[in-house]
């Protein structure tokens, strides 16, 4: 049985995403637009849901840049029968509300305080930005929570010290580099955290090295598939 006070944190845990839903519905009804880049993610899956192939995409846009992994995540969704916006803006919302969750999760293993966790997440479920781009056919919802997952389990990896915890922060790094080439950006960060850990010697070098392989491993393997 849970204690009063987990029964509380479950409970607040359960409200939070499904008040970020409601704010999310909300604002989406108030103002259903869809912008100039959005438009142009829905042509993209559009062609590709048609005809099946990413060749036809190319084929469409030449000068296609961005990564992929978003508009292939909406065109599952069309495949199952959904519209291309009604694919794009729900993944977008779906994604947001777990956002909050995600946001507890980090907080919760860098302060090891649930108050503070709580409110870093009903802080995200009512930020204005966060609910804006939970309703547009963007990639920066998606990109922000593979983010999330990327920062959570690298803050596991780095204070409970078991090796799994590196394989997902590998998956969902490959995940949101294929979202956003900004990802990038963390590998001078990684980089420093293990020099800091050797240096520290609050790993062993033998340790690191199992952990920094089976986050390139994973990582390679999400590239690989």
């Amino acid at each position: 049985l849970l204690s009063p006070e987990k029964y509380r944190t479950f409970l607040l845990l359960t409200c939070i995403p499904l008040l970020s839903l409601f704010l999310s519905l909300f604002c989406w009804n108030l103002e259903p637009t869809v912008s100039r880049d959005g438009l142009l993610y829905l042509e993209l899956v559009q062609v590709w849901h048609d005809h099946g192939s990413f060749q036809a995409v190319l084929e469409y846009w030449p000068q296609f840049w961005i990564p992929p992994f978003p508009l292939y995540l909406m065109k599952l969704l069309t495949d199952c029968g959904i519209p291309a916006e009604a694919a794009g803006v729900g993944l977008n919302i779906a994604m947001g509300c777990c956002l909050p969750l995600i946001v507890y999760g980090i907080a919760m293993e860098i302060t090891g305080k649930r108050n503070i966790a709580l409110c870093s997440a009903l802080l995200t479920a009512l930020n204005p930005s966060m609910i804006e781009l939970a309703i547009e056919v963007q990639r920066d919802m998606i990109y922000l929570f593979f983010c999330g997952l990327l920062i959570y389990f690298l803050a596991c990896g780095i204070r409970r010290q078991k090796w799994f915890y590196w394989v997902f922060a590998g998956v969902f790094f490959a995940c949101s580099f294929l979202t956003r080439y900004e990802t990038l950006e963390f590998i001078p960060l990684i980089a420093f955290y293990f020099l800091f850990l050797l240096i520290a010697k609050y790993m062993s070098w033998k340790k690191l090295l199992i952990n920094a392989s089976v986050f390139l491993a994973s990582m390679a393997a999400v590239f690989f598939l």
